[in-house]
């Protein structure tokens, strides 16, 4: 998942500068901030020890949900995705900004939500919008979890645990947060004794209708 993140990202700089949508400078500055991404990769790897532990107490969960804003949302799919495949449990990823519109029902006491939280350092950050998700959520008695970029202060006052990743160029972010899903997954499932080098029904490719 995390090298077709960066080889998609690569594709779109290498399109974007052939349709001259990138400035030179642009495309040297978002260039050089994808280098920075093994760097920050190995500092997500090296302090995992929450996600790992998080992932071992939740081994009982009966369902879990995900929620991301913008870029955040498929990441939110990705981790639901992987904690289908290797523990066997519901698990779905929502749009954050529709919680409101159905996905909210679904939160009762004790309920785990992994939440992405974007960047507090854009433009047009919708920082603010997730932590009112988080907010709502947290008074019908979920259990959150923040994925969440180091330097943010403000998201420990109202989620449960907090996970954080390097800082980054918010379009790269995703390469980051996805890290901690994966291993969270790897985790419960490995607690709940299931081999996770062999998922059930499961192949590397589809070969059949």
């Amino acid at each position: 998942m995390t090298a077709q993140i960066t080889a998609g990202f690569l594709l779109a700089l290498f399109l974007g500068a052939g349709r001259e949508q990138l400035s030179t400078g642009e495309l040297r500055n978002l260039g050089l901030e994808l280098l920075k991404m093994p760097a920050h990769v190995t500092e997500v790897i090296e302090n995992l020890d929450l996600a790992r532990k998080l992932g071992k107490e939740m081994a009982n969960a009966k369902s879990v949900l995900f929620l991301g804003r913008n870029v955040g949302f498929p990441i939110a799919m990705e981790g639901a995705l992987k904690l289908k495949e290797l523990a066997y449990i519901h698990a779905e990823g929502f749009a954050a900004g529709e919680l409101k519109h159905g996905p909210i029902a679904l939160i009762e006491e004790g309920q785990p939500v992994i939440v992405i939280v974007p960047s507090q350092r854009d433009a047009e950050s919708l920082h603010p919008k997730v932590i009112s998700n988080i907010q709502e959520i947290r008074a019908r008695g979920a259990k959150v979890i923040a994925i969440a970029e180091q330097g943010d202060n403000q998201v420990a006052d109202y989620a449960e645990h907090v996970i954080f990743v390097p800082q980054s160029e918010s379009m790269f972010a995703p390469i980051l947060t996805v890290i901690p899903l994966q291993i969270f997954a790897l985790e419960l499932s490995t607690a709940k004794g299931l081999d996770v080098d062999q998922p059930r029904n499961l192949a590397k490719s589809v070969t059949v209708e």
